[in-house]
């Protein structure tokens, strides 16, 4: 999770301490309920150090007429002054604070604060990954422009991916990869997972149950989501029982009225993350196609229910669980031998 998914995922969490409830957005805007009733809507800035002045003045102009929330790591003195005026909303996340509509919401607890330090930052080469993803799980060569379709990008970012890639090859009909399950190996060492802000809840139901509960309730708020984790794995190849359900939104939703209860990330059964990487829909999609030829005309006729086997592995490798190695080493043998597919 990069810096500033961190940080909007910790202030999520002091939201909900608070008990303030975001009931819809994504992490650029939320729609907020407070404790006494009312409604706010706010657009989010974060920054993983304090804004100075002159930063904010350009804010506050960019947002004239718009409410604004600014998520950072601790405040200064000038920011908590503007938070306890009520020009802007406020969420330092170190420190817990949580001021909205110039009164103080801010909790006991500081549990979320910002582990940010040394995580890598730049630009993620999201289409790299899923062109590497897409061909790994092909069972036919892929054209430029077959892929270029799937991802929904220009046919030039698809040829500067594969020009010189260690293990893709052209062939006659298209590119495939070469030495698979060292290729395989080399995505989910370098692939940092999806990203992107995530927020927690418990249930008390079977997580296969949870996910789907939470799936319906995507649907119902025409929310798209994909299932990742074990929910996944468990039907791509299934090995063990799910203990936490696992996936990715187009949005931020309050899950309460699907029977959840607010969670947070030491103690959960369900997480729901809106991801930061765009290529997940496209490559779930991809996947969800009965047959083994990818047919870009067709990947949208098939509405994906989960994530592409390879994002499934990485998330299993990364949940909790002595016998998550053994989980995911039977989803890895079974993408290399194309069993994935039933």
């Amino acid at each position: 999770m990069v810096p500033g998914d961190r940080l909007l995922s910790g202030a999520l969490l002091l939201l909900r301490r608070a008990e303030v409830r975001v009931v819809s957005g994504g992490p650029a805007d939320l729609d907020l309920v407070l404790p006494g009733g009312g409604t706010v809507a706010v657009r989010v800035k974060v920054f993983g150090r304090p804004p100075t002045p002159s930063i904010v003045e350009g804010l506050r102009r960019g947002c004239r007429g718009d409410r604004f929330l600014l998520v950072t790591s601790h405040a200064t003195s000038y920011l908590r002054g503007l938070a306890a005026e009520g020009v802007m909303d406020l969420i330092a996340v170190e420190e817990g604070r949580v001021i909205i509509g110039g009164i103080d919401h801010t909790a006991a607890s500081t549990e979320a604060g910002s582990e940010d330090r040394g995580l890598r930052r730049g630009r993620r080469p999201w289409t790299r990954w899923a062109v590497e993803r897409l061909l790994l799980l092909a069972e036919q060569p892929l054209t430029q422009v077959e892929l270029a379709a799937v991802l929904r990008v220009t046919q030039q970012s698809v040829s500067h991916v594969l020009r010189g890639h260690r293990f893709a090859s052209r062939t006659d009909r298209g590119w495939v990869i070469g030495q698979r399950a060292e290729a395989l190996d080399g995505v989910l060492a370098e692939y940092p997972g999806p990203g992107g802000v995530s927020t927690y809840w418990y249930g008390l139901d079977p997580v296969v149950r949870q996910a789907e509960a939470a799936a319906t309730w995507c649907a119902e708020s025409n929310v798209g989501c994909v299932l990742t984790g074990d929910v996944a794995a468990d039907v791509y190849a299934p090995w063990r029982l799910p203990a936490v359900a696992g996936l990715y939104s187009g949005g931020l939703l309050d899950f309460t009225a699907a029977g959840f209860t607010p969670a947070t990330d030491a103690e959960y059964t369900l997480v729901v993350t809106v991801p930061q990487d765009p290529t997940v829909w496209r490559t779930a999609a991809a996947a969800a196609q009965p047959t083994a030829r990818v047919d870009p005309a067709a990947v949208d006729a098939v509405p994906p229910v989960r994530v592409d086997p390879i994002i499934a592995l990485r998330d299993v490798l990364a949940s909790a669980g002595p016998d998550a190695a053994e989980a995911g080493e039977h989803l890895r043998r079974a993408i290399l031998d194309g069993t994935w597919r039933g």
